[in-house]
């Protein structure tokens, strides 16, 4: 059975959205209630005046001109004392919900798994942290208003129109509980087409975000027709459900005006047969159809209500299925104080890791066990596929596992927090992601933000980044771009590499990270690598195997598992596995 955001069990998500909105609960439900309170407020108003005025005209009293001056000052008296503070107040506080919302989702977003960050499309990213977040937020707003509005609107009118007269009020009541029912008709469609129109806003944000991404290669193979008809789909899709969600709603405004005029007639002609039998006052009669259709629309708009609750049900537990899959970084220790957090060693051992990704069948990595002396370089060498890269982030911390058979020195993987874990890590990897901010301040982001100038030239210098930085317009104050892409792809590799540095990390790991360099540039941060080996301990990968033939340890993946171990004279002796990567 298909998993509809009307359904029971996603309820729940309504209720976990108020949690951002605990801190403004007081404030947020006096906006509530003094914002919707003139739902009742002004028809009883004007219920009040038309039946003052029926009684003036009946016995004759006048007082025509200072009964509609009172009742124009008492309205404009309860618009101010209740709509404006009630309005002002419900944006505050839903604005203030909001912003703690997107502020939570973020950093879920920055610290989830690497696992789930490598799995998600950037598009997906966006549109949840603005569209679904936003839809999400509704529930404090317009629907969740208007069931209120409705609740006390029925109460305060039907306590009214069943003083003035019992068999007008149940009347009143009978044709509001029909209008519920039939309105209830239209909730699912309208939940479904609404919870479908928020998956269809995500796949088309998903496709603009391929399409931005991918303009290079569009133009490149001359893609750009495919691109627009593969965007058009999705675009095709929202207008059908716009349109589906606008017929719907066609129909069930008809019915409700359709119900508006059901209840005048009912009133008139009950309330006109108790008037002529001298059951009631015509004054009286006067007092109930406002409040009488009060009830109806009402009645009517619970349904509406509940279905525009759907749509941010459904953003909202989009929502949390990211905030809820976010594993704690502190557990297994909790966070641990900096002065606590550094090992005594920098040893790195590992004794038969197996791991496997989130929702794989397979492990990636089959009984691992190294051991790494502090100040060392060691290369990981293979195939594609092998398990390199795996390896490198599971021992740096990119994959949240409650434990793994990691040590470093004296602290264990899992009994402390990830960060103080994370600390002790500098990395590269091929990809070499810059943001669109200066160079230095790209650079400086290895420092958490906070490293000088000096720093920040000192780590390009020694990643041989210096001089094309020095020639840049506006040199280290020059733009990156997005992604980097004002820079090429050796330059980017070498910024990446010195905000590494500038990290001052006691193990520098770098995963392909001159794959993008000439050969001249190769060199230089191969000789930087090289020279980093007395103080810090070098983990590396690379598909070039000259560059670690003097590697102190050379670790040989093949399938996930450690084929052979040794340094490049030992290999090639052995005439293995790596003596076949190197000979090729």
């Amino acid at each position: 059975m298909e998993n509809n955001a009307y359904q029971k069990g996603d309820r729940q998500y309504f209720f976990k959205m108020f949690r951002f909105m605990r801190p403004y609960a007081a404030s947020y439900v006096f906006g509530m209630f003094m914002y919707n309170f003139q739902g009742f407020a002004f028809p009883f108003i004007l219920s009040v005046f038309a039946s003052g005025m029926m009684a003036a005209i009946t016995m004759g009293d006048g007082g025509l001109i200072s009964s509609t001056a009172v009742t124009t000052l008492v309205m404009v008296a309860v618009w101010v004392i209740t709509i404006v503070p009630g309005i002002y107040v419900m944006i505050m506080t839903q604005n203030k919900a909001v912003r703690d919302l997107k502020q939570h989702l973020f950093r879920a977003f920055v610290n989830n798994s690497l696992e789930g960050a490598a799995a998600a499309h950037s598009g997906e990213g966006i549109a949840a942290i603005n569209t679904d977040a936003d839809t999400a937020s509704q529930v404090y707003g317009n629907p969740l208003s208007a069931f209120l509005r409705c609740i006390i609107s029925i109460t305060a009118s039907s306590i009214v129109v069943f003083a003035v007269d019992w068999r007008i009020g149940a009347a009143a009541f009978g044709v509001g509980l029909l209008g519920l029912i039939v309105q209830s008709r239209f909730t699912k469609p309208l939940a479904k087409v609404g919870k479908d129109r928020l998956n269809a806003n995500a796949a088309s944000v998903k496709a603009l975000s391929n399409i931005f991404s991918g303009a290079i290669a569009i133009r490149a193979f001359n893609m750009q027709d495919e691109a627009a008809a593969a965007f058009d789909i999705e675009n095709k899709m929202l207008r059908a459900l716009d349109f589906k969600q606008a017929f719907i709603s066609m129909w069930q405004n008809l019915y409700r005006n359709a119900q508006g005029w059901l209840m005048l007639v009912v009133v008139f002609v009950l309330g006109g047969w108790l008037v002529a039998d001298g059951q009631l006052y015509l004054y009286q009669l006067m007092l109930v159809p406002m409040m009488c259709l009060t009830i109806a629309e009402s009645f009517g708009q619970i349904g509406e209500a509940y279905a525009g609750l759907q749509p941010p049900i459904a953003g909202a537990k989009r929502v949390f299925n990211i905030l809820e899959s976010r594993r704690d970084a502190g557990r297994g220790g909790g966070v641990v104080p900096a002065a606590t957090a550094m090992p005594s060693a920098y040893d790195l051992n590992i004794h038969d890791l197996n791991f496997r990704y989130l929702d794989a069948e397979g492990d990636a990595l089959v009984g691992i066990s190294l051991d790494i002396p502090e100040n060392k370089m060691v290369a990981l060498v293979g195939e594609s596929g092998s398990g390199k890269s795996t390896l490198l982030r599971a021992i740096i911390g990119m994959y949240e596992r409650d434990k793994m058979p990691i040590h470093l020195g004296d602290m264990a993987f899992g009994h402390s927090a990830l960060a103080a874990w994370r600390r002790n890590f500098a990395y590269v990897d091929q990809s070499c992601k810059l943001f669109d901010m200066s160079v230095a301040e790209n650079i400086a982001m290895g420092a958490g933000g906070a490293a000088t100038r000096e720093e920040i030239a000192a780590a390009a210098k020694r990643a041989a980044a210096h001089d094309f930085i020095s020639e840049l317009d506006g040199g280290y104050d020059a733009p990156c771009g997005e992604k980097g892409g004002i820079l090429s792809g050796g330059q980017k590799q070498r910024i990446a590499i010195a905000r590494a540095l500038v990290k001052k990390a006691p193990i520098l790991v770098f995963d392909e990270a001159t794959s993008a360099l000439d050969g001249e540039s190769e060199r230089h941060i191969m000789d930087t690598i090289e020279s980093l080996r007395r103080d810090h301990t070098i983990l590396i990968t690379t598909h070039n195997l000259e560059n670690i033939v003097t590697a102190d340890t050379i670790v040989v993946m093949d399938a996930g598992k450690v084929a052979e171990i040794g340094t490049h004279d030992e290999l090639m002796a052995k005439g293995g596995v790596y003596y076949r990567l190197y000979t090729n």
